[in-house]
């Protein structure tokens, strides 16, 4: 992401905790400078929705799941978008 979104940032918007189990929900964003999922740099800027899934054993993370709304992301740097 970093290679191919100038200014690429993820932003935390809420976070739930419980017990060793703890769930963010984020937004991802950049300006599209480099080829991305097969597809050419745009110079758009993109933004797409997406959470990550911790669980925590003895002080360390021992569990990531991450989702992001790739398809949504997708359809901002394919050569049909607006």
């Amino acid at each position: 992401m970093h290679a191919s979104l100038a200014g690429y940032r993820c932003d935390i918007l809420d976070m739930v905790e419980e017990g060793p189990k703890l769930v963010a929900r984020m937004r991802f964003y950049g300006v599209h400078r480099g080829r991305l999922l097969g597809h050419p740099a745009t110079g758009r800027r993109v933004e797409w929705a997406g959470s990550a899934h911790f669980r925590f054993a003895e002080g360390r993370i021992a569990d990531l799941w991450v989702l992001g709304d790739l398809y949504g992301l997708v359809r901002q740097i394919s050569p049909d978008a607006m």
